[in-house]
Parts: structure tokens; sequence; C-alpha cells
């Protein structure tokens, strides 16, 4: 049997961290996926769980509280493992710290180097302290390892258009979004009832802007009878119950908190309406999700919102009223709504996290 080539993978997190061991679902999903036809070596920069195990690869932990030795504990431990397994690509997820360190061992052990930008690497916003692009020495930083990578991947069209905005050009960037498992996340046609029941899911700090969505969710219920779900914890929680208290919000609106990943397919089957309110996205998930649900998907222009225009309705940050009016004009027009799905079905199905996977597959096999 022929021997399967061997890829290093480094992540900050994502795999066997928060609670349940929740990470971020779909990464590890698409690092098991391609397990099947690579020996992976997945390096983590933030501490692993107690007690988690990873089945389909090696997940080797590399933490510390100090940044310099973390670094030190990095190279030594990537040394290590490559005296015995010979990598032949590293392939750095975030572009900072991971992608950085991806190109250096890249650099040093001449393996090809893939970095995969992924939301916060790309975006600078300066009025809530969020964004990698944000400082001149960081922005720097991340512009060298774009240039010096042999692979640049990012998730959407719009974080290509945010790294143009300040100055970074590259020509031959990949744009691969990451699909979701379409039988998990499966389409269900279901019929309006009398109450329009919109979801947001996300997690509640302020790149999320809550606050906007509360507003627009305000003046829709004003019009339409509605009740909205929010799902997810975080800084901004307090701040939110204030607002629905001020905003006369407690009866329509319920806070779940964090919910584990397997329960999402039920509550989307239950929703109506997506309704998601960020002031930046690397993709968004929750709508990849979402669409292949059978749930619309209203909100504003990041991430796939904005690539994808025909799928979802979408307006600019911050614009509450402006996504209130087109909410219930939508709910308005029965053909609209038909498009729309279909629209964003036949995108989820053709992008799906198999799709995903073969994608990243020919980028390793490349070389």
């Amino acid at each position: 049997m022929k021997e399967k080539p061997t890829i290093a993978i480094i992540i900050p997190g994502g795999i066997g961290t928060g609670r349940n061991n929740i990470g971020v679902p779909v990464l590890e999903r698409i690092v098991k996926l391609l397990s099947a036809d690579f020996n992976l070596t997945v390096f983590q920069l933030y501490k692993i769980n107690e007690g988690y195990v990873a089945n389909d690869f090696d997940l080797i932990e590399t933490y510390s509280t100090n940044r310099m030795l973390k670094n030190l504990t990095f190279f030594f431990v990537f040394w290590k493992m490559y005296r015995l397994r010979r990598f032949s690509v590293v392939h750095g997820f975030w572009a900072h710290p991971s992608g950085f360190l991806a190109v250096l061992v890249g650099k040093l052990f001449r393996i090809k180097s893939i970095v995969s930008v992924l939301g916060g690497d790309a975006i600078a916003l300066p009025e809530i302290k969020y964004g990698q692009l944000q400082g001149i020495l960081s922005r720097k930083l991340i512009f060298w390892t774009l240039r010096e990578a042999n692979e640049v991947v990012l998730l959407t069209k719009y974080l290509e258009n945010n790294l143009n905005a300040y100055g970074f050009l590259r020509k031959g960037i990949k744009i691969i979004p990451w699909g979701i498992d379409t039988n998990l996340f499966h389409y269900r046609q279901k019929q309006m009832d009398n109450v329009i029941e919109f979801l947001h899911i996300g997690n509640l700090y302020p790149v999320k802007d809550q606050e906007t969505l509360l507003r627009a969710f305000k003046i829709i219920s004003e019009s339409i009878p509605a009740h909205l779900t929010i799902v997810g914890e975080g800084i901004c929680e307090d701040s939110l119950k204030v607002l629905m208290v001020q905003m006369n919000l407690l009866q329509s609106v319920t806070l779940r908190g964090q919910l584990p990943y397997e329960q999402l397919p039920s509550l989307y089957h239950k929703s109506d309406i997506l309704l998601h309110t960020s002031l930046s996205e690397g993709q968004c998930e929750v709508v990849t999700e979402a669409m292949s649900c059978g749930v619309l998907v209203c909100g504003t222009k990041v991430g796939l919102m904005y690539d994808l225009p025909t799928c979802c309705v979408a307006v600019p940050i911050r614009d509450y009223e402006g996504l209130a009016m087109h909410v219930v004009e939508l709910l308005n027009d029965s053909s609209r709504i038909n498009e729309i799905r279909s629209n964003a079905l036949e995108w989820s199905k053709a992008h799906s996290i198999n799709w995903t996977v073969k994608e990243i597959k020919k980028m390793y096999q490349e070389i």
C-alpha cells in the first residue's frame, strides 16, 4: 500500500478547545476528512482540553503563557517531528501567528507553505479594537507572510477586497469557502407560521454587533408578529439584556446561551430567517448552515453575505432601518423567497465540506 503524504498543519486553537471540546467544529471536521488521504500532524498553539483525544490525526500542543517560550517550543517540536516525518507541506490556518510560523518553517526546511486567511487577520476595526491589521507592525508581518507563502487561501472575495483596501495585492490567491456537512445540515421545506421565527447564532462580542440586530428586530416586530432566538455567549450579554429591557423586547427575544453543535440543525429547521448583523466576517459558517437548511439569510454585507447577493438579503453594516425594511418587504414576496432559497441551496450543495476538502487536497498534491 502506498504511504500517505505527510502534512503539517498549524492552528492557534480550535481542536479540543472550548466548552465540551466544541472548538471550531468545521475546522476539526475538515482535518478529519483530510486525514483519510494524508498523514496529518496538527501543531496547536493553544492548550488542549484535558481528556481530549484526536483519533484520526496527531495533535501536538505547543502552548505556553510566555510568547517567546511558546515559539521556541513550537520550533523545537516541529524540528523533531520533521526529522521523523519529512513533511511535504506545512499549512497555517490564520495568517498570524500560524501562517507566519508556517512560512518560517517552510523556508527553513524547504517545504511548501500554505496560509489560510480566515477573518480577523484581514480587517481593522479600531473603534472596537478588533482585527490584526490595526497596528502597523502586525499589518507588515501579515503582509510579509502572505507575500512569502507559496499559496494563499481566503474564505471569501470579501476578505480579498479588505486586503486590497489596505494595500495588499497578490496574484493567484485562491478563494475556498468552508462548506458544511449537508447531511447534518440538510434542507427542509417549511411553511411560515403566523409568528415568524428569527434566529441569530454568534458569540456575543462587539464585532457581531448584536445592538444592530436588536434594533432591526424591534422595527420588524412592530410590523409583523415575530420572535427572535439568540444563541451564543460572550462579554456583551449583560449590555444586550439591558437593551432588551429598554426596547421592551423581553417577551419576543429569547437568549439560549451556547448550544452543542449537534443541536443546531433542529434549531435551523424551526426557524424562518437567520438575522446576522456583524461588522465583519471571514465567511460566517452559520450563514452556510442556514442556507443548507432552507433558512432565509438576512444581514449585513460581510463574508458570504457580501459574496452571494442572490442567496440572501444584505445591507451595509449598522443599517438596521434598511435591514428591517428589506426583511418586511421580502416576507411579502413569496416568489423572491423561493428564488433566494433555491439559489442558497444550490450554492451550499455545490460547496459542501467534501468540496472544500477536495480543493485543499489539490493544493497539497501540487508540489
